[in-house]
């Protein structure tokens, strides 16, 4: 992880090597018994989520080991306080303040499908791990782009990467927003269909095109309606590759007068959500492990923030154990 993110420095100080340190002081050796943290697409750069560190789990070591998701933080290490090294404990214990800091945070997206970006990390594991995840990306294309080779099905994402959004759990291009050139999550395509409205052009693929992207039904094929409604809320919309494919509205930044690219320090004119390799990066000792009650168990533990009188509840999922923390 970065060696300057607070969660290394306050409010204990951890030891690490330029952001690697060793959270466990053994793990399974084998990846079926390490459990499963988050995928990171979607996470990474995204408005309201970050990947804090990485680790390795079922599925590899590209995983999101701590995450932070709108008030949400996963602890995603499997082991108790017993198994972590002096590290480990104080990264833990920084981990939950870090949380409890982001306890009024809301979560202004969720994750009903992948990324149009999630689709790269198919062709990455095909081209160096195993040809047959071709044809499990297959499932989230149309058919006109299965059946391909690696480098043909990564240069018909890149080329249409722009107009791809999600319908259900397959990527499809918008092939209004292709006609237009105008990439379909930046708001200049709102824009457009508007002035497309008021030109009496393109009217039904517009009103759809309005419809499909804003959430509004019932603003029919009136330019004015639509664009009252654009400048309310233009300064607060973010478009969602996770939810659906759409705009959204910051509604904490419409409440406190902020525009969303001011308040979060980002924008959806430009978005990726590849993963970047050098956001974070743990390494964990390797080993058998077991509980202190013998046998082998897996501990995820899920950091939740409470509104009421800012408490913090971590919740070991699978165990039942409950710790409950009070900020003073």
């Amino acid at each position: 992880m970065r060696h300057d993110h607070e969660v290394l420095n306050r409010p204990l100080q951890v030891k690490h090597d330029s952001g690697r340190l060793k959270v466990l002081k053994r793990v399974e050796k084998e990846q079926s018994e390490m459990g499963e943290a988050l995928t990171l697409d979607g996470i990474v750069n995204s408005i309201d989520a970050e990947v804090v560190a990485k680790g390795t789990s079922a599925k590899g070591p590209e995983r999101g080991a701590i995450v932070r998701h709108g008030r949400y933080t996963l602890w995603a290490f499997a082991g108790g306080v017993g198994d972590m090294t002096e590290a480990g404990r104080a990264l833990f214990v920084n981990t939950v303040f870090y949380a409890a800091k982001h306890k009024e945070n809301p979560v202004l997206e969720r994750r009903f499908n992948q990324t149009r970006d999630g689709l790269f990390s198919y062709i990455e594991l095909a081209r160096h791990k195993n040809a047959g995840f071709i044809r499990t990306l297959g499932q989230y294309l149309p058919v006109e782009a299965r059946g391909k080779s690696i480098d043909e099905t990564e240069q018909w994402i890149e080329e249409n990467r722009p107009y791809l959004r999600a319908e259900g759990r397959v990527f499809h291009i918008d092939e209004f927003a292709k006609k237009m050139g105008i990439p379909n999550h930046r708001r200049s395509i709102l824009e457009q269909c508007i002035t497309n409205l008021r030109e009496q052009r393109d009217v039904e693929q517009s009103v759809a095109e309005l419809e499909r992207y804003a959430g509004e039904k019932d603003l029919g094929a009136s330019a004015e309606a639509w664009q009252k409604w654009y400048d309310e809320n233009r300064d607060y919309l973010f478009f969602s590759d996770s939810e659906g494919s759409r705009f959204l509205i910051d509604e904490q930044a419409k409440a406190k007068g902020i525009p969303t690219e001011k308040l979060r320090g980002w924008s959806s004119d430009e978005i990726n959500y590849r993963v970047n390799p050098i956001v974070a990066e743990v390494t964990i000792a390797e080993g058998p492990t077991s509980s202190d009650h013998g046998g082998k168990y897996l501990l995820t533990v899920m950091v939740l923030l409470l509104a009421a009188g800012g408490v913090v509840l971590v919740v070991a999922l699978g165990t039942g154990a409950v710790w409950l923390f009070k900020r003073r």
